[in-house]
């Protein structure tokens, strides 16, 4: 029979061994590729290849699967993985018809979730020349832009407000200042250098809009301002924590508020 003192030290010991500091000392577990992950990108590059783009519901699904499989976690490994075939998906193989980019909005919108080498991939589909600046093409680019700003990689913040002021599609540089938003959680100098340069070129179209006469750069400047203001002023709203909605407001808080704290 145990002795009480030996009874008093087995229960001891099994204390310790159970204790944060003891457990924290435990070898990891090795993390091991996931087969079914593996399984899926050599999938949809197969439905990627696909001459007649006959399977891309089929890699909608995929895609899908992928995507939650991040956001439930995934190892490094895996990332570079899903990150490459989304990667080949939009930026090789035969070009999908402008009126058929299902598969490529969704390999956009999965990137977006996938940080610095998410934006790298979408950068790239942005700025080559296989998605054209053509008119036909200006929807699918608004979601590469888009999903850009949802990386939340801040390196990306300098692209994106270059769009936003240079583009020469409206409807570009409302989605590039609408990617801008999704930096409301960044640091308050980011967020600051960004409000003073979407208000420049705020304040540049509504003067040219406010131009006397018809003059075809007040009408320009007059319909560019319709699709962009509202999604400017979201973005706005986001990095500065007010709730203002023109730019005479915007430019009254920000001439008194600049050089203050925003927090």
């Amino acid at each position: 029979m145990m002795s009480m003192r030996s009874a008093s030290c087995l229960l001891l010991a099994m204390a310790v061994a159970s204790s944060p500091a003891v457990r924290a000392q435990d070898p990891k577990p090795k993390e091991e590729p996931d087969k079914e992950i593996a399984e899926k990108v050599e999938l949809l590059d197969e439905i990627a290849s696909d001459k007649k783009f006959e399977r891309d519901g089929e890699g909608l699904a995929v895609i899908d699967f992928l995507y939650q499989k991040q956001e439930a976690g995934m190892i490094e490994k895996d990332q570079e993985k899903v990150v490459k075939a989304l990667d080949d998906l939009l930026n090789k193989g035969k070009v999908r018809p402008h009126d058929q980019t299902q598969l490529y909005e969704a390999a956009a919108y999965a990137l977006g979730k996938f940080g610095k080498e998410g934006a790298k991939a979408l950068k790239k589909a942005y700025e080559k020349k296989r998605f054209p600046d053509k008119t036909e093409w200006v929807p699918l680019r608004e979601k590469l832009l888009m999903h850009l700003g949802r990386t939340k990689d801040e390196s990306m913040v300098k692209f994106l407000l270059e769009e936003a002021r240079r583009s020469p599609e409206a409807a570009l540089q409302a989605a590039a200042g609408e990617a801008l938003g999704n930096f409301d959680d960044s640091k308050e100098k980011v967020r600051k250098d960004i409000v003073d340069e979407l208000l420049v070129r705020y304040g540049a179209l509504v003067e040219a809009a406010s131009q006397m006469g018809t003059s075809i750069d007040a009408q320009n400047a007059q319909d560019r301002l319709a699709t962009l203001s509202g999604k400017w002023n979201e973005t706005l709203k986001k990095l500065t924590r007010q709730n203002l909605d023109s730019f005479a407001e915007w430019q009254s808080w920000h001439n008194k508020n600049k050089n203050k704290p925003w927090e």
